[in-house]
């Protein structure tokens, strides 16, 4: 990273904890994110969680030397994004034609953007929602970065344009300022097949306001005077329904993302302890209802172990070839009557086996999906 980069991380950070540098942003777009996700979902109840949490991948600048490169990409500082208006979208093939050095230094956004994404994934697979919980945390703050025009170019605080300071004015003074009149617009959570293709879009997308962001901090100076109160409703005023844009687009886009993490990860769910005595032998009960379309739901019960205080526990979906289509329970659990909730929704129909084992204890049964 070149020396100027690295200062002007240094006084962003700083900045962190004495004016709380980008954390109302950040917390909008991660809170608002939640209210998109479908209801098969909402058993996370992550929506104070992902705000939190939002601004956890500043913090860690200050201890981790790899963590800057992660939240922006000067995209117009390859010539092939000038000529073309695009890039190689593989990590590995832009360091090929670049240079590691030159890559990390411009920044790593959008490989950021997707690693984070496969994290979510990997912790949803191992029915770790805490930790899925943290990383879609951090793949919120990587995505609302994504949705400020300012990390997307070399001119990220106006040091060419002789608008030194821009940066500040407007992800944190202005959202400060206006985050009232940040209005949302909710759309479903969508599935998305080519993720890769799907983040860079945004991204070529959002560089096209760099321009407007300068254009319009330089014409309400210009008007002002000065950087005072009259700047800021100027400025507002100019840029407020693009930012509002910008907003909407980074929850959906994040609302989106985690989705996919979820279905890809084979849609578990977290299992719940039906408070009943406890059970005197293992069982796996017929699920309800059956036929079913799309939610169904499985009770079966742990009874206890002279040996083990928690038991290791599965339940997965199987197609009628045997194939493991979802992970529905990969935990460890004491004694107990649990129940889990099973959305079909992404599934076709057909005849599906539920099989629940233990450390001592395995059993399949069979069920309906008709749609």
């Amino acid at each position: 990273m070149n020396q100027n980069r690295k200062i002007l991380f240094l006084l962003l950070f700083s900045l962190i904890f004495i004016y709380g540098w980008g954390a109302a942003g950040h917390k909008i777009i991660n809170r608002r994110s939640t209210f998109s996700l479908p209801p098969s979902m909402n058993f996370l109840n992550w929506p104070d969680s992902l705000a939190a949490h939002s601004s956890d991948a500043d913090y860690r600048r200050s201890s981790d030397p790899d963590e800057a490169p992660r939240h922006y990409i000067d995209i117009d500082n390859y010539p092939e994004f000038i000529a073309t208006g695009r890039i190689s979208q593989d990590l590995d093939s832009l360091i090929a034609l670049h240079g590691s050095s030159f890559v990390y230094d411009n920044g790593i956004l959008p490989f950021s953007i997707m690693a984070t994404t496969d994290s979510v994934k990997k912790y949803f697979q191992l029915n770790n929602f805490q930790k899925a919980m943290l990383h879609a945390a951090d793949l919120g703050h990587y995505v609302g970065d994504g949705h400020n025009p300012l990390h997307i170019t070399r001119n990220y605080n106006g040091q060419f344009t002789n608008q030194t300071g821009v940066h500040s004015r407007y992800e944190t003074q202005l959202i400060n300022r206006d985050s009232a009149n940040i209005i949302y617009a909710f759309h479903n959570a969508t599935y998305v097949s080519d993720i890769n293709q799907y983040v860079f879009n945004f991204l070529y997308h959002n560089y096209t306001y760099v321009d407007s962001v300068l254009k319009y901090d330089s014409l309400a100076r210009a008007i002002a005077g000065s950087y005072n109160t009259n700047y800021y409703q100027i400025y507002w005023q100019l840029a407020g329904n693009f930012t509002v844009m910008l907003f909407n687009n980074a929850s959906h886009f994040l609302s989106d993302l985690i989705y996919t993490a979820w279905v890809n990860s084979g849609s578990p769910v977290s299992v719940i302890s039906t408070g009943a005595s406890l059970p005197e032998k293992y069982y796996l009960k017929q699920n309800y209802p059956n036929p079913f379309n799309p939610v169904t739901k499985i009770l079966f019960g742990i009874r206890r172990d002279a040996n083990h205080e928690t038991q290791d526990v599965k339940l997965v979906i199987l197609d009628v070839l045997g194939k493991e289509v979802a992970n529905l329970v990969n935990e460890k659990l004491q004694a107990g009557t649990y129940e889990v909730e099973w959305n079909a929704e992404n599934f076709p129909s057909g005849t599906y086996f539920y099989k629940l084992s233990s450390n001592v204890f395995s059993e399949s049964k069979r069920m309906f999906l008709i749609k």
